[in-house]
């Protein structure tokens, strides 16, 4: 949440909270994403 508040600019990681809503193909693509990323720091 720190990193995306950051990359959007925002002063405030609550000015972030509202952008996103957690939905099941949010989660879904979020973990996904994390775990690509992780293959890549390898």
């Amino acid at each position: 949440m720190a990193a995306l508040s950051t990359y959007l600019g925002h002063a405030h990681v609550s000015d972030t909270y509202w952008y996103l809503q957690a939905t099941p193909k949010l989660l879904g693509d979020i973990a996904t994403a994390a775990e690509a990323g992780h293959r890549c720091d390898r």
